[in-house]
């Protein structure tokens, strides 16, 4: 692969928030998340874990996660435990970048500050998965701590670079981690991998949410400058 070859697929890469209900082939997705495990590891350990839910399992999951987010809607905290918070205030100077992005998704959309209902609606998809055909789940393994988050996060993004490759759309959804009990229930994984996040992944619909694009910042505001 050439290097221009290589930017195309990276700068394509975009979070995909509507997926066409089209299967993917159960062979291609083994061969994008082998892919994934190309990517360096600390020590080689591989301190993590996939989980995959497709068909009548899948369905299944959503069904929990939705009733789940219902129920919290009328009783705030109620069987939300997960393995890592999600709650985390962004920082100034950090905000105002997160404040952008949702700003955007929801202009996208049309769905007005105000206008609650369709908020909340807007994080069920979340938990349908955005329509996607194929749900992920991933775990890391507690003795690594954030060295274990690290490489999971290597692996994803090997993951999405891959799907991309294939002509299929990826959101990765840190929402997809606020219920580890309903997650666990479906998967067989040791008591001492955590569930940190998911990813949704199938075909990109031409919903006008997936024409719109997130900023990147430029190399500049993120290249630490020398002391004088």
């Amino acid at each position: 692969m050439s290097f221009a070859e290589f930017e195309s697929i990276a700068t394509a890469r975009r979070s995909t928030r509507d997926f066409l209900a089209d299967p993917v082939d159960q062979k291609l997705l083994e061969q994008i998340l082998e892919l994934g495990i190309t990517a360096p590891s600390w020590s080689n350990t591989r301190p993590f874990m996939v989980g995959v839910a497709t068909g009548e399992q899948r369905d299944r999951i959503s069904e929990k996660l939705v009733s789940r987010l219902r129920a919290n809607a009328n009783e705030p905290g109620m069987g939300n435990s997960p393995d890592f918070t999600h709650e985390i205030p962004y920082p100034a100077g950090l905000v105002e970048r997160s404040q952008r992005v949702g700003k955007g998704i929801y202009d996208t959309l049309g769905i007005d500050r105000a206008d609650k209902e369709s908020r909340f609606r807007f994080l069920e998809r979340n938990y349908e998965f955005f329509g996607a055909p194929v749900a992920l789940f991933f775990f890391t393994h507690r003795g690594l701590d954030h060295f274990g988050t690290l490489d999971l996060g290597l692996y994803m993004e090997n993951v999405m670079l891959a799907a991309q490759a294939a002509g299929l759309g990826t959101c990765a959804q840190g929402y997809l981690g606020n219920y580890p009990d309903i997650i666990k229930e479906e998967f067989d994984v040791p008591a001492e991998y955590a569930l940190v996040c998911g990813m949704s992944l199938g075909y990109p619909s031409h919903h006008p949410i997936n024409g719109w694009k997130a900023e990147r910042l430029p190399l500049q505001e993120l290249t630490a400058k020398p002391k004088n």
